[in-house]
């Protein structure tokens, strides 16, 4: 039987059991995960198509390439999935040791907060692509209305990196765009320790060293390359044999790391000994900073001490909108949860009679893709609110009124750029984590972070070994198209003590109890908040939290006009991919186990809670 237009995407390949299971692999499986192994160094060492190119200092190019140049499928297995539950408490992270961890401070009566914290900690660690002490992010803190903490509700926290106070909006119009992305230039002010602290005040229940130490044991004694971690050392790596500090870590006997070699971090483990003993104010002053301070200026960057001692990370109320009759709270701007919001009040109506395969038909994929872009429209705008030229424009994204408006501009067609309200280039920030937990109370904490770029600035601190951000590199350049030509944006210029755009959008949701019922947050540059957003309403079409996740994802942020697929060993469904095409849709395609975007999730319904991470970057929960 041909299939149907209302046919799902591709068929859901993630495990939904309810216990911890995996596929068992069959030879084949093997086979094909050797020619997937064979591809990957291909990419790393030829990188013949562009993909994830890292410039030399002195190039002045853009670092990352067009999005339409990820490798195209493969038709090789997915990653494994998981669906752990039902539990009391869980844990989702990109990486099983740091999902156990965080468990382990739950199992001690730790807070959501608590084992959040050791979780974060512990990615920048193993996936030191991805996140550190030396970059920030955005977190939700949502505290049970009958606990013995007085802050009740949901609370948000900024603290993303912020730009040194000797920035300005022409740094980079004559050492380019290279100088943001590479280098002591690219490094803005670490926020993550400070927005931790902050979380820990809101809901912290065990002592802040008892949330360090495990990682910093962790970091003494060692542990094995997970697949991830060799995958990315593979593709992007290549820079560390050429630097001893990154090589004394990377590739201590002159070749990279692979998966299942001993890796550990002594040098860093000492950072966390003084962070664990004297605080998270221990990297902001004294002999920390003075190596941060001193890596920075010797590689040309501007940071100084006074950027150092004077960061703050923002708390505010979290901002919320309606979503099936659930209140979905998330990260206000220079974040992007707001536009997610907005995105998901265009479709609530549009799915709202629908379930199951019916929600993934191509009028319903049609109207998805219209809604992502007119919220890239509206993110074009979005900036740190301190320097908006109109805050009551960054508060309409997410009304109901805005909604509704974009919805009516939906017609049987896509539309050229200029339809969506798009003002400026999209903001890619590829190496990024987030984390999900729910604790035995209620509690719930949601924390994305992230170093931008895959390694940051690729500088190393030698006498600390933290890895800097290149946060740098989310302001806008004047003058300086990105890799489409695309003009950039006023609104986001560097300036001292400004904060980038962000595309996080770290989410709790509630019902209309008040009780939660969802943590979800994502990694994966522009893709984070419709990712995110997508993954919500599949849950409201009937996945569990397992398949919302698993099920492949469209992407289209107005430029360049191309709506991107992931594509798994199922292939497409033809009829559907040419009812797109046919409504002027330009799909590309690409494989699914890039991970070019993730989300980690735990939810609660009547049997219990439950936790799923993305097997597009190998993550595992835990729950007990």
């Amino acid at each position: 039987m041909p299939p149907q237009e209302t046919t799902p995407l591709l068929p859901h390949p993630a495990v939904r059991n309810d216990a911890l299971r995996t596929r068992k692999p069959r030879v084949k499986q093997v086979l094909s995960y050797a020619l997937l192994l064979l591809l990957g160094v291909g990419l790393g060492a030829g990188a013949v198509l562009g993909w994830q190119h890292r410039p030399k200092r002195e190039d002045k190019g853009p670092m990352v390439p067009p999005i339409y140049k990820l490798p195209p499928p493969t038709g090789l297995p997915r990653n494994p999935a998981y669906l752990i539950g039902p539990s009391r408490a869980a844990v989702a992270s990109e990486d099983k040791t740091c999902s156990d961890l965080g468990l382990a401070i739950l199992q001690r009566n730790g807070t959501a907060v608590d084992a959040a914290i050791t979780t974060t900690l512990c990615i920048g660690l193993l996936n030191a692509f991805s996140s550190g002490i030396g970059g920030g992010g955005f977190a939700l803190v949502s505290i049970p209305p009958h606990s013995e903490f007085k802050d009740k509700g949901v609370t948000a926290i900024d603290f993303r990196e912020t730009s040194p106070a000797a920035s300005h909006a022409e740094m980079y119009t004559k050492t380019g765009r290279g100088a943001s992305q590479v280098g002591g230039l690219a490094v803005g002010v670490p926020g993550e320790l400070r927005g931790l602290e902050e979380a820990h005040k809101l809901y912290g229940k065990l002592a802040w060293h008892e949330l360090v130490e495990p990682v910093e044991e962790l970091a003494r004694s060692g542990w094995q390359v997970s697949r991830e971690l060799a995958r990315r050392l593979r593709i992007f790596g290549a820079f560390m044999r050429k630097d001893p500090v990154w090589a004394a870590v990377y590739a201590p006997r002159g070749d990279l790391l692979v998966e299942g070699d001993w890796i550990s971090r002594p040098t860093y483990a000492n950072t966390l000994s003084k962070i664990a003993k004297h605080g998270p104010g221990a990297l902001y002053s004294g002999e920390i900073a003075d190596d941060i301070v001193e890596t920075v200026k010797k590689d040309g960057g501007i940071l100084t001490h006074a950027d150092l001692a004077g960061y703050k990370a923002h708390v505010y109320p979290a901002i919320s909108g309606q979503f099936r009759g659930q209140t979905v709270y998330t990260a206000d701007a220079p974040a992007s949860g707001g536009v997610m919001l907005g995105m998901l009040q265009i479709m609530d109506p549009l799915l709202a009679p629908l379930r199951g395969a019916a929600c993934f038909g191509e009028e319903q994929s049609h109207q998805l893709i219209e809604a992502m872009k007119f919220a890239f429209g509206a993110r074009s705008e979005v900036c740190d609110p301190r320097f908006a030229r109109n805050l009551t424009r960054l508060a309409e994204f997410r009304t109901p009124a805005w909604a509704d408006a974009q919805r009516a501009k939906i017609t049987n067609t896509t539309h050229e750029p200029a339809y969506y309200g798009l003002e400026t280039e999209p903001i890619t920030d590829s190496g990024t984590t987030h984390l999900s937990v729910i604790d035995q109370w209620g509690g719930a904490a949601s924390v994305t972070s992230t170093v931008n770029l895959i390694w940051g600035s690729h500088v190393m601190c030698p006498k600390t070994g933290i890895i800097l951000n290149d946060e740098q590199d989310d302001f806008a350049v004047p003058g300086a198209p990105d890799a489409f030509g695309l003009p950039p944006s006023p609104h986001n210029y560097p300036a001292p003590g400004k904060r980038p755009l962000s595309s996080t959008a770290p989410t709790i949701v509630h019902a209309p109890d008040g009780r939660v019922v969802g943590v979800l947050g994502g990694s994966g540059g522009s893709r984070i908040f419709p990712a995110v957003a997508m993954v919500l309403l599949n849950l409201a079409c009937g996945d569990d939290i397992s398949a919302a996740i698993e099920r492949p994802r469209l992407h289209d942020q107005v430029l360049p006009p191309v709506t991107t697929l992931e594509v798994g060993p199922e292939g497409v469904n033809k009829t559907w991919l040419a009812a797109l095409k046919k409504r002027g849709h330009n799909i590309g395609q690409f494989d699914i186990n890039v991970g070019a975007s993730e989300v980690q999730a735990v939810v609660v319904d009547k049997r219990g809670v439950w936790a799923a991470s993305d097997s597009r970057k190998n993550g595992v929960a835990a729950g007990y």
